[in-house]
């Protein structure tokens, strides 16, 4: 056996940056860090954006037409699962259908949480939404939500799917091939890397670094700025707090039935 080449740099930097940015994404899920859940969610759509077109003209085995994806594939996966012999040099038909609703369920909770942020904190891109009759609705956030732990699980089955070949298949490399890019094959079956494809790959991370940074300068940007204004209710009711709000607890008016 010897090694080739499946797993281009980009393919390797697009798998550790997604998987980067899905753990913050969670970890960032409370109502005091929205502004950086819904950075880190445009953050992660710039890579769905790039691993889409990787799907079309990156390198075999990240093109989507070379998943494996269909019952007679899946079938045949699965009887012959304890053979020794490596058929599949990128994904295999299970890895191939988890990887492609990996990727369709992550664009489906990016886009219900521009909608539940937008209706519900009065935020961002849809924040005109907050004035219509969708405000007092928690539809969006709902589906949010239930993608998002849809997401979970896809996310153990990707893991288990790796613990399964590692068990089986070690001699193949596969679990090392996320980092190296190499894997075990019979006969060279290595891949490359065409120059339109590094500069595209290069171009997305600019775009995507870029992004990064803007969001660093500039933190009230159009993707989280509220339209309400900041109201400082204690400056402009100064009689009130010194008479009453030593005792009470302040409230702005709207909160008031």
């Amino acid at each position: 056996m010897q090694k080739s080449y499946i797993w281009s740099l980009p393919t390797r930097v697009f798998h550790l940056l997604f998987a980067l940015f899905i753990l913050l994404a969670f970890l960032t899920d409370d109502d005091k860090l929205l502004n950086y859940h819904a950075i880190i969610g445009y953050s992660i759509l710039i890579l769905l954006v790039f691993r889409v077109c990787w799907g079309y003209f990156g390198p075999k085995y990240s093109l989507f037409k070379d998943f494996p994806a269909n019952k007679n594939e899946a079938k045949e996966f699965l009887k012959n699962i304890f053979d020794d012999k490596q058929k599949y040099f990128g994904h295999n038909p299970l890895a191939s259908y988890v990887m492609i609703t990996m990727l369709v369920v992550t664009f489906i909770v990016i886009v219900t949480g521009v909608l539940a942020y937008g209706i519900q904190e009065g935020k961002g891109i849809a924040s005109f939404l907050n004035d219509s009759f969708f405000k007092n609705m928690k539809f969006f956030k709902e589906i949010h939500e239930f993608f998002a732990n849809f997401l979970i699980f896809l996310i153990v089955a990707h893991l288990a799917g790796i613990a399964v070949d590692r068990l089986l298949h070690k001699k193949h490399e596969t679990l090392n091939s996320i980092a190296t890019g190499y894997k075990m094959t019979v006969e060279d079956e290595s891949i490359k890397v065409s120059f339109f494809q590094k500069l595209f790959a290069i171009f997305m991370f600019i775009v995507f670094i870029a992004f990064l940074i803007f969001n660093l300068y500039k933190p009230d940007n159009a993707l989280v700025a509220s339209k309400y204004e900041t109201i400082d209710y204690k400056t402009q009711n100064v009689a009130f707090v010194n008479e009453c709000a030593s005792c009470h607890t302040l409230y702005p008016t709207k909160f008031i039935a």
